[in-house]
C-alpha cells in the first residue's frame, strides 16, 4: 500500500504545474502580437456585431411604415412634405456645393440629394436612402479591398497604370454604381483611374437624367467615367474581357432570386478584389443548405449562408452588413474581399 501511494505523489509531481515551462511575459505577448497581424481583425468600419435593423447613416431618413411601397414617392415630394428639407428646394438660395478630393462622403452625398429633389430627378426617395445606405455600409470596405489589390499589383509589375472598376450589375437606373463613383473625386485614391460599368438589359430613359444631374455637382461623372451597357447578365459574362492589372469592385442590389448568386458567380470568376450584394426574392435559392438549417432559418437566411460559404470557398473574407428596414424588409448585405 505505502508503495502504490508512493508511486501515485511521485507521479502527481511530475504533473505539477511547477514543473511546467513558464509562462510567457507581457513583451512575449506584445512581441507575438506585433509579428501576427491580421487584415481583418476588428477595426473601424468593421463591426463586431451585427444589426439587423441598424440605424440611418446618409443625410435622409425614413419613418418605419406598414409598407416601404409608401416610401415610393419622388424626392422632390419628400422635400416639399418636409419642414426642414423643404427651404434646400429653392434654386436661388442654394447655391451647389464645391466638391474637392477632400470633402466629406456626408456632404457628397447631401449635396447629391438636395440636387436631385431641386431638379425633380425621375427617382423615387426609397431608392436614393436605399443607394446612399448601401454605399454607407459597404463602401469603405470595397474599396479597401480594391487598394490593396493595387498594391499587390504594383509589387508584382511595373505597370504603373492603376485603375478601380466599379460594376453595378442588375443595375436599373444605375444610381448605386453612380454614388460610388460620386464619393471617389479625382484626387481622393493618388495615381488612380475610377470609372464606373452599369450592366442590365435595358437602359432606362432615367439614367441619363440621373447622371448628368449629378454631374453637376461631381463633374468627374460623365459619359467617359460612366458606361451603361444594355446586356443580359448571361451574355455579359461570357463577353466580357478581365482586367488582369487593375482591380474590380462588384456591387448589385436587390439581383432577383438567382441573378444574385449569377452575380456572385462572376465575381468568383473573374477573382475581383470586392463584391457587395444586397439579395431579394428568395424562392428556391435556398437549395443546397441543409434540410435542417433551413427549417430552423428560414429560406432567406440559409440562402444567403450558402452563398457566404461559397464565397468563403473561394478565398474570400465575407461578413454580413444591412440597411435601415425603414426602406426594405430585404435588407442584408453580403459583403466579399478577396484574400491576398
Amino acid at each position: 500500500m505505502v508503495a502504490t501511494f508512493k508511486i501515485i505523489t511521485s507521479s502527481l509531481a511530475f504533473a505539477s504545474p511547477r514543473s511546467m515551462p513558464p509562462l510567457s511575459s507581457d513583451n512575449d505577448v506584445a512581441s507575438y502580437k506585433q509579428k501576427h497581424k491580421s487584415t481583418y481583425g476588428a477595426k473601424q468600419n468593421h463591426p463586431t456585431t451585427y444589426d439587423d435593423n441598424p440605424v440611418f447613416k446618409g443625410p435622409l431618413q425614413l419613418q418605419q411604415t406598414e409598407s416601404p411601397d409608401l416610401h415610393r414617392n419622388r424626392i422632390h415630394h419628400f422635400y416639399c412634405d418636409n419642414d426642414q428639407l423643404c427651404k434646400y428646394l429653392d434654386k436661388e438660395d442654394n447655391i451647389p456645393t464645391r466638391i474637392t478630393s477632400s470633402t466629406s462622403t456626408n456632404t457628397i452625398l447631401k449635396a447629391i440629394c438636395d440636387h436631385l429633389a431641386r431638379s425633380n430627378a425621375p427617382v423615387d426617395i426609397k431608392e436614393v436612402t436605399e443607394s446612399m445606405e448601401f454605399y454607407l455600409r459597404s463602401g469603405k470596405r470595397l474599396i479597401g479591398a480594391a487598394k490593396r489589390v493595387l498594391q499587390n499589383n504594383a509589387e508584382d509589375t511595373s505597370n504603373s497604370q492603376r485603375t478601380i472598376t466599379i460594376k453595378d450589375l442588375c443595375c436599373g437606373h444605375g444610381l448605386t454604381g453612380m454614388l460610388f463613383l460620386a464619393c471617389l473625386p479625382p484626387g481622393r485614391i493618388q495615381n488612380t483611374t475610377i470609372q464606373t460599368i452599369l450592366v442590365d438589359q435595358t437602359e432606362p430613359q432615367s439614367h441619363s437624367i440621373l447622371r448628368d444631374c449629378i454631374s453637376e455637382i461631381c463633374p468627374w461623372i460623365s459619359e467617359e467615367t460612366v458606361t451603361f451597357i444594355s446586356s443580359p447578365l448571361e451574355e455579359y459574362t461570357l463577353n466580357e474581357v478581365k482586367d488582369e492589372d487593375g482591380a474590380t469592385i462588384v456591387i448589385s442590389t436587390h439581383a432577383c432570386g438567382s441573378l444574385t448568386d449569377r452575380v456572385i458567380e462572376y465575381g468568383i470568376t473573374n477573382a475581383v478584389s470586392s463584391l457587395a450584394v444586397m439579395p431579394c426574392c428568395y424562392t428556391g435559392t435556398d437549395r443546397g443548405a441543409p434540410y435542417g438549417i433551413r427549417r430552423m432559418l428560414g429560406v432567406s437566411l440559409s440562402a444567403d449562408i450558402r452563398r457566404s460559404f461559397h464565397l468563403q470557398d473561394h478565398d474570400y473574407h465575407v461578413d454580413f452588413a444591412s440597411i435601415p428596414k425603414a426602406i426594405t424588409p430585404m435588407n442584408r448585405i453580403i459583403l466579399a474581399e478577396r484574400r491576398i
